[in-house]
């Protein structure tokens, strides 16, 4: 995970997911991974550039599907390279990630809107596909 300048600024709800999720871990399961919050099984998206030396993920984004017509994102990690606020051209990688997970969760039966833990504020309300 990568230690962001700019993480002071929604410190709170990462607190806050923190306390109503737990930490997210990951888990060896024979030749497989996977990311677990608490006893829920977690979906992960990362990001990499196939441009940049190295195999390392750029960024990533944790989510769970908190009801039937929720989502929760409630982690996202970007290297700081490539924010909103970094030199590179582009939206910024945490925006690109939230548009893939609207785009899986457009696709799930019955979920309705996306939560941002980050910014309880923030709950992004999906559109029916036409």
């Amino acid at each position: 995970m990568f230690l962001n300048p700019d993480q002071y600024r929604v410190r709170a709800g990462i607190v806050s997911a923190l306390h109503k999720f737990g930490h997210p871990r990951i888990e060896e399961q024979g030749d497989s991974i996977s990311i677990r919050v608490a006893d829920m099984e977690a979906q992960a998206l990362f990001a990499f550039d196939r441009d940049r030396r190295g195999d390392d993920p750029i960024g990533m984004v944790v989510f769970i599907r908190t009801s039937p017509i929720e989502i929760a994102i409630m982690h996202i990690a970007v290297n700081p390279e490539y924010s909103w606020q970094s030199r590179r051209k582009g939206l910024g990688l945490a925006i690109i990630l939230i548009e893939k997970v609207k785009e899986i969760a457009r696709r799930i039966v019955g979920v309705q809107q996306i939560l941002f833990w980050y910014r309880s504020d923030v709950i992004i309300r999906l559109q029916p596909s036409p």
